[in-house]
């Protein structure tokens, strides 16, 4: 079963690579590349979920932190997409790269922020 799975998405990516004009030719997918396309998927797939269970609690609870709970969590789908399409188009530019870095900076104050209480005054 696993096998015929990795043998569809490898034809996919052997399709895609086709079609992509700023690769180079000589380049190959292996399997690994598969696997490593496969977990980034799913891990994207888990953020956006985390995203939507965040936001849901938010409503439901009115607890601010989950606001940037939710904000770290679609900052992770954004990062992880960027950087798909970082190895799609093969960007060479270091303007990228910092707009990544800068993505990764909010995702950690987003959680900084999520985890942080507030004190009650205990007077």
């Amino acid at each position: 079963m696993l096998e015929s799975y990795l043998l569809v998405i490898s034809d996919i990516f052997l399709q895609l690579d086709y079609l992509n004009p700023f690769d180079d030719p000589e380049d190959i997918v292996t399997q690994d590349d598969i696997i490593a396309g496969s977990v980034t998927i799913a891990i994207a797939g888990l953020s956006i979920f985390l995203t939507i269970m965040a936001v849901s609690a938010y409503r439901k609870t009115g607890v601010s932190q989950l606001k940037y709970i939710a904000l770290a969590f679609s900052l992770f789908t954004i990062y992880l997409g960027t950087e798909a399409l970082q190895e799609l188009f093969t960007f060479d530019d270091d303007s990228f790269d910092l707009f990544l870095s800068i993505i990764m900076m909010f995702i950690l104050i987003s959680f900084f922020f999520g985890i942080m209480r507030k004190k009650k005054n205990q007077a």
